[in-house]
């Protein structure tokens, strides 16, 4: 099913339902100096508990070497200092004026799907582009990958103004493009996730922005490794009718094909199973983050972006 062109709301960067355009993208500029605070998935929050992880702040560089003063943090103490001085010495540490923030953008096969707004991939470029201008504002130097089921992307850190606009016409570009279907067709989500663990730099920002349709275990091993040395942000991308078939199916012979296989659906039993396959492999993927302690926020492609954040005040 796809998407129909969307009902323009007051101010809405949204132009059409199935493709993005660059004035879209840079709408975002003005969004991202709002002071804004995502909604973690209902699932997350009940399974996540006490083990929510918390959002670091930024990183911290090395300064300089004083001697100890009162009050300083025992931890910070220089111990090869002390030792060659004979007095204690203190490692001073000052904020990170800009870090390195990584971007996976997945505009895949199974993205490019969307029952009543927009297509998923079209959503995710948007937040995308919400996550860049935010990192621009920051003066953070940004990069990532983005990739489709053909072509990739492949984009270092850059500051100022051209990492920014190289990834928003990346991102533009690859979400047009509809490549035919290939059986050689390889840029699968471990594949990325491999090439951006080798991309990444150790103390770094990672957002990476999927349906995580493909995650599987190798996957997960691999965003284990990232999250060793780096702070890392899951955000999902899903379709309602991706959970939940609309009630009149049911009276209905339909045809339901998706990535996890196809048939025909006629009786409400059969409607059941799709809706408890839906929420078993949802549970998978919130059980993964959470037990690498990665916050995970869930964002629908049937709602303006925008609706979708709280707006807190500075």
């Amino acid at each position: 099913m796809n998407a129909t062109k969307p009902a323009l709301f007051a101010n809405s960067p949204y132009l059409t339902g199935t493709d993005v355009s660059l004035s879209e993208l840079l709408s975002y500029k003005q969004q991202a100096k709002l002071q804004l605070q995502p909604v973690a998935s209902a699932a997350y929050r009940q399974l996540a508990g006490n083990y929510l992880a918390k959002i670091k702040g930024r990183g911290m560089e090395f300064a300089e070497v004083r001697r100890y003063q009162a009050g300083d943090d025992v931890r910070a103490i220089d111990w090869s200092v002390t030792a060659r001085t004979g007095k204690a010495h203190t490692k001073l540490y000052q904020e990170e004026k800009e870090r390195p923030v990584f971007i996976l953008l997945d505009l895949s096969d199974s993205m490019i799907f969307g029952s009543q707004f927009v297509f998923k991939s079209v959503q995710a470029c948007h937040l995308a582009a919400l996550l860049s201008w935010q990192a621009k504002q920051r003066n953070d130097r940004l990069g990532g990958i983005v990739f489709n089921q053909q072509e990739v992307a492949e984009l270092k850190p850059t500051g100022r103004s051209k990492g920014l606009m190289t990834f928003l016409h990346q991102s533009e570009r690859l979400c047009k493009a509809r490549p035919f279907k290939s059986e050689n067709s390889a840029q699968s989500l471990f594949v990325q996730l491999k090439r951006l663990s080798r991309l990444v730099q150790t103390g770094s920002q990672i957002h990476l922005i999927s349906d995580f349709s493909q995650l599987d275990q190798n996957c997960q091993k691999l965003i284990s490794q990232m999250r060793r040395h780096n702070q890392i942000s899951a955000w999902q991308i899903s379709d309602p009718l991706e959970q939940l078939l609309p009630k009149n199916v049911q009276q209905a012979r339909v045809k339901i094909n998706s990535l996890y296989g196809s048939g025909f659906f006629k009786q409400k039993d059969a409607l059941q199973q799709y809706q408890d396959a839906a929420s078993e492999r949802q549970q998978k993927v919130v059980s993964t983050f959470i037990k690498q302690g990665i916050p995970l926020y869930q964002l629908c492609a049937s709602n303006s972006l925008m609706e979708q954040f709280h707006v807190t005040a500075r």
